[in-house]
């Protein structure tokens, strides 16, 4: 076995196993490293990708509600260990696909284009005029 690295990043099933509980022997393990990243005592990077899948497979496969499943993730991306880029920015998103039907990278893209001060490029202009962001199609 390689030396324990400095850095770690969590993996989407790693955040399912501790959000459904639906492998006994891996939840029990993702629940100890999920109390120690709350307590931070240890730190890991989630990745936007990981937060992007973990709320589709959420929804679409374990048929969570969108509301449950915003704010569990924003929960764990609170966690005083866990370390991610532009965590408001994916906090915010998770609010908006919490609130709408908009998919999750609609509600990404609009938390980005608002805090960048930016338009979207999309031929759907409904979720974004919903998300209340600055939307066009290309020309």
């Amino acid at each position: 076995m390689p030396p324990r690295p400095k850095a770690h990043l969590i993996d989407t099933n790693v955040l399912l196993r501790y959000l459904v509980g639906d492998v006994p022997p891996q939840a029990k393990k993702a629940r100890a490293l999920m109390e120690r990243l709350e307590a931070g005592t240890e730190r890991a990077e989630v990745l936007e990708s990981v937060v992007t899948e973990a709320a589709w497979t959420l929804e679409s496969f374990y048929r969570i509600p969108r509301p449950e499943i915003a704010e569990k993730l924003a929960t764990v991306l609170s966690f005083r260990g866990v370390r991610t880029t532009q965590k408001s920015v994916l906090i915010s998103a998770l609010a908006r696909f919490g609130s709408t039907s908009a998919d999750f990278v609609d509600c990404l893209l609009a938390a980005k284009a608002q805090q960048r001060d930016a338009a979207v490029y999309s031929f759907d202009s409904k979720d974004f005029r919903r998300l209340g962001v600055a939307w066009e199609p290309p020309s």
